[in-house]
């Protein structure tokens, strides 16, 4: 058995014009401009990665710096009413991340 280098590796179409199984079964005949798919096929994603994509969203959303907190804790800051006592500071600051 010899083989022949100059033959191509698969036929996309028998000789009686029927379509082969193999390779180019799921394929149907298009314009003759590269394969085209059924109209059937389609992609459906689960759940978790729709979850995953609105939490990614989310995230890249919200400002890395809280603006607002930061101004809230300087006036805080300047007025005297945190940064006095180190003890407490450090307990409101434990007691905040306990809850």
């Amino acid at each position: 058995m010899k083989i022949e280098g100059n033959r191509p590796t698969h036929d996309t179409q028998a000789t009686d014009g029927t379509r082969r199984a193999g390779k180019d079964a799921g394929l149907r005949q298009g314009t003759g401009v590269g394969p085209t798919f059924p109209a059937s096929d389609r992609v459906e994603l689960s759940d978790e990665v729709a979850l995953r994509a609105a939490a990614f969203k989310a995230a890249s959303d919200t400002p890395a710096i809280r603006t607002e907190l930061v101004d809230k804790i300087r006036e805080k800051l300047n007025a005297g009413k945190v940064g006095n006592d180190a003890g407490a500071l450090a307990d409101a600051i434990l007691d905040d991340l306990l809850k």
